[in-house]
């Protein structure tokens, strides 16, 4: 920021470098309850000194400093309502909530992207001429697949809404600043969202493609879905691990990896946790360890270290989001599991099995998951290292049944014998129940039987 000697307030170029922004400080403002500021640009470094220059003359001769934005309005003949543009003021929104740092990268980060998703539609208007009528017809044209849609694609009417909440504040700061009158969101209905619930799976779904990953050779990508389905991570959780977080049996949650780049943020909730890995796993991640170690040496050249991701790319990097999504969406379809299944349906799943299946307590559950808001959590007031132990061995348990249950790993329908107890039988079958000798393939093809007794 450029000052003017002898003359308060200052300038800088904005960040397009098209335009001057003028700063001028107006004191305390009691009913926002803090010190304000007066903006203003212009077109360049030469008008910016002389604004800030006829500024200071203006309250050297009587003028109040509060006074300021409504001479500036007299000066020129109009609102700054009626040229500044509701881009120009969305962007200088962003910059101030980001330098202010009240509000965390993730915020900032939305905050962009719903900007990104309005500006074609209304980036081009000036503040006063956003209308409720406008912001109804950019929605519309959002939502549609028609030529009128600008962005080439279809949004849903959940990221609609979400578009919608950042417009209200957005808005209502152009109100605060007396930019606008009235804040034309406040006239229309809220989008409706419209993404369905995410599901969790059922215990022997979740048994089944525990099985399904474990039976196989272990690879990256599949050691991520085993820890989101027995830790509960989300996935920028799971991608942003290194072997230095994991120790004892025990994840350290601190930090996330960024949506598209190489980088670290902090969680969703700014929480750091530590969770307990289920016993099934911690076999599977000693040996996931050892081969990753052999490829490092062996394929890539190169020396492994405590500070390799867990779950690494080919080129031993941290895996984009995007890269592992697009991966998933693939693979889903081979795994036993329902062909539509997200990703972060892993989490719902982990939180389900520990409340429903395992009875964990939901404080405990709440701790383990890295929940903040959740009010259906705080039943108990207290939870420590021992009962986070027990959850998780409890969920190891029924995530891999030992060799004398009665339990399949993939269908429902199996269950004990009526006709001999040391035996598993399936009704999965036309002709009615039938008995599954061990080592039998199921009917379907979709998992090798298992009894109590060979």
């Amino acid at each position: 920021m450029a000052t003017v000697p002898r003359n308060k307030g200052s300038y800088a170029p904005r960040t397009a470098g098209s335009s001057w922004q003028v700063k001028y400080p107006l004191g305390w403002n009691e009913r926002k309850k803090r010190y304000d500021e007066y903006r203003e640009e212009v077109a360049s470094e030469a008008e910016a000194i002389a604004l800030i220059k006829a500024i200071n003359d203006y309250v050297y001769h009587g003028g109040l400093p509060q006074d300021v934005p409504e001479w500036r309005r007299r000066a020129k003949g109009h609102s700054e309502g009626d040229v500044l543009t509701l881009d120009g003021f969305a962007m200088s929104y962003i910059a101030m909530r980001e330098r202010r740092r009240k509000v965390q990268e993730r915020t900032i980060e939305s905050n962009r992207e719903a900007w990104a998703r309005l500006r074609p539609y209304l980036g081009d208007l000036p503040l006063r001429r956003v209308t409720p009528f406008v912001i109804d017809e950019a929605y519309a044209c959002m939502g549609s697949p028609g030529d009128d849609n600008l962005a080439g694609r279809v949004y849903s009417g959940t990221t609609i809404e979400k578009s919608h909440a950042f417009l209200r504040q957005l808005l209502k700061d152009a109100v605060e600043r007396g930019y606008i009158d009235k804040n034309p969101c406040d006239s229309i209905d809220a989008p409706k969202r419209d993404t369905k619930e995410k599901v969790a799976l059922t215990l022997f779904q979740a048994q089944a493609l525990f099985n399904y990953i474990t039976s196989r050779p272990l690879e990256a990508h599949a050691i991520g879905v085993l820890l989101a389905l027995n830790c509960g991570l989300r996935l920028s959780e799971m991608l942003a691990l290194t072997w230095q977080d994991y120790e004892g049996g025990v994840l350290s949650v601190t930090k996330a990896l960024n949506k598209e780049k190489q980088t670290y943020k902090s969680t969703k909730n700014e929480d750091n946790r530590r969770v307990p890995v289920p016993m099934p796993l911690i076999p599977v991640l000693d040996e996931w360890q050892k081969i990753q170690r052999r490829i490092y040496s062996d394929n890539l050249g190169l020396r492994w270290s405590e500070g390799a991701p867990i779950v690494n790319s080919r080129n031993a990097k941290h895996i984009l989001q995007r890269s592992f999504t697009r991966w998933f969406d693939s693979a889903r379809l081979e795994y036993p599991i329902p062909d539509d299944f997200e990703f972060h349906g892993f989490r719902h799943t982990y939180v389900t099995l520990l409340s429903r299946d395992c009875g964990v307590d939901r404080r405990t559950a709440k701790s383990m998951s890295g929940h903040k808001n959740d009010q259906a959590f705080d039943i108990y007031t207290h939870t420590n290292d021992e009962w986070q132990r027990r959850a998780a061995n409890e969920l190891g348990d029924i995530l891999q049944p030992n060799d004398g249950a009665r339990k399949c790993y993939n269908c429902a329908y199996w269950g004990v014998s009526p006709l001999d107890a040391d035996r598993g039988a399936c009704w999965n079958n036309p002709a009615g129940l039938i008995e599954v000798k061990a080592g039998d393939s199921c009917g379907k093809g979709l998992f090798i039987a298992k009894t109590a007794k060979a």
